[in-house]
């Protein structure tokens, strides 16, 4: 079953199967959120370059360098760039918990189990011994890493991103645990790098999930349908923040 809303703009399309919410966007957003993201790594590295100097000058102690290390302490406790930190801690965080999500929930999703009611497997213990069985068994006891191995076996990702992803937790974890040295050591700076790449996986991986959808038949009532056309809510909400975040770092025309 299949529920639809139109409008002029798009077509909003509930799968009852996976139990997410998917878009058809006749006309492509403002900024797509790769580009949002690499437009703010630009922005960042620049600003960091300027406060700074050169990248191998970058980490200084007081020691060193009295007079350069309170400029750069001064520039970094200034009320915009303190805002500028929190925000994207928060965004990081973010697309994090959302790849966490399409990871373990969209992959045993797919083998039946709904959360509605506090979690159901549609297909009753045969459902949930194969999910074990196909999925868990290849990380006993790390449904992430089972999931992950699970995604990187049906080609939605690769190796490569599967060790991206580790590198990607473990800055999460800094800047969850450890937010207040990236407001005021000089030498810690969140790693734009890293949310882009994140970022990316996170396309990847919906596209993975809306070639399914368009494979079992959930556009059929709309014709013939490209993954590229179809934008799932998630990737949605991440563009809208990613875009404010953007935005709130007042760049100019030339920035982007």
């Amino acid at each position: 079953m299949i529920n639809t809303t139109s409008s002029a703009e798009s077509t909003l399309i509930r799968s009852v199967s996976s139990y997410s919410l998917l878009f058809i966007v006749e006309r492509p957003t403002k900024v797509a959120p790769t580009h949002a993201a690499m437009v703010a790594r630009k922005y960042l590295r620049r600003r960091r370059a300027e406060i700074s100097g050169p990248c191998d000058a970058y980490w200084m102690t007081y020691a060193e360098d009295p007079q350069s290390y309170m400029k750069r302490l001064k520039a970094k406790l200034e009320p915009d760039r303190i805002r500028s930190t929190l925000a994207f801690a928060g965004l990081y965080q973010m697309t994090h918990e959302m790849i966490k999500h399409t990871v373990i929930d969209d992959v045993k999703g797919f083998y039946g189990h709904s959360a509605f009611g506090g979690g159901t497997w549609m297909g009753g213990d045969n459902a949930r011994d194969r999910y074990k069985r196909d999925v868990l068994d290849l990380a006993p006891k790390q449904p992430f890493n089972a999931s992950l191995e699970w995604l990187r076996r049906s080609e939605a990702i690769s190796s490569a991103q599967v060790a991206r992803l580790e590198e990607i937790y473990d800055h999460r974890h800094e800047l969850t645990h450890e937010l207040a040295k990236f407001v005021v050591d000089v030498n810690a700076e969140p790693d734009v790098d890293l949310l882009t790449d994140a970022v990316q996986i996170m396309r990847e991986l919906s596209r993975f999930w809306v070639q399914i959808e368009i494979d079992i038949g959930t556009f059929e009532d709309h014709g013939d349908v490209d993954v590229a056309a179809v934008h799932p809510g998630s990737l949605l909400v991440l563009d809208l923040c990613i875009q404010a975040y953007v935005d709130g770092l007042g760049l100019s025309p030339s920035d982007e």
